[in-house]
């Protein structure tokens, strides 16, 4: 009996040895690149998707402005065409200028064409002083070139007077019509001082008054 004992002892040592002894099945444990490359590419490929995205809406968005704006020149009610310039133009002038530059050109020549080229000049100068005087000389209609250069002088001149006078000798205007003068009195009179600094700094043949 006590063989029968020491027999079955063995067996189950040997059962117990053989199963903590085998291998673990392959593939049983996942590498951890396996799992990190795939979400890293599907992170990348998400961003760029999401980049795509938001240039697509800011194009339609682009789009959209223009053809309000479009729409209110050609309307007959002048409360339209305020609302559009005061609230989409400085939008569309902020996001894509080169859009409202190709808005103005498209234009037929007119009253409405005149009416969008000025209200572009007077928001652009205080916008982007350089760009708005650079799309002002390549303006080919002389007479255009002039009239808006008149109201980017005449917007300047209530922001900084020093500019809107090297502004109007840039285009050649506000010399002969007192322009120039009107904008140096009304700055001496309001600050003395800074007027009396810049005047002293001009030379005698560029000076606004004699």
């Amino acid at each position: 009996m006590k063989a029968i004992f020491i027999v079955l002892a063995v067996v189950a040592l040997g059962i117990y040895l053989l199963v903590r002894l085998q291998p673990s099945a392959p593939g049983a444990v996942t590498p951890t690149g396996a799992i990190e490359q795939p979400v890293a590419d599907a992170v990348v490929a998400r961003d760029t998707r999401g980049d795509g995205n938001a240039r697509d809406s800011s194009r339609e968005r682009v789009n959209q402005l223009a053809l309000e704006i479009e729409r209110a020149l050609v309307a007959a009610d002048p409360q339209q065409r305020e609302t559009a310039f005061t609230y989409l133009l400085p939008e569309l002038l902020h996001d894509d200028p080169g859009h409202v530059v190709q808005m103005v050109a498209l234009q037929e020549p007119g009253e409405t064409r005149d009416a969008l080229r000025n209200e572009v000049t007077r928001q652009w100068i205080t916008l982007d002083r350089a760009a708005a005087l650079a799309w002002l000389q390549s303006l080919d209609n002389d007479t255009e070139r002039r009239e808006s250069a008149t109201i980017a002088v005449r917007t300047l001149a209530t922001r900084s007077p020093p500019e809107a006078i090297a502004v109007a000798d840039q285009f050649g205007i506000g010399r002969d019509d007192g322009t120039v003068a009107h904008i140096f009195q009304i700055w001496e009179a309001e600050d003395p001082a800074a007027a009396k600094r810049w005047l002293e700094s001009v030379p005698a043949g560029k000076r606004p008054i004699p």
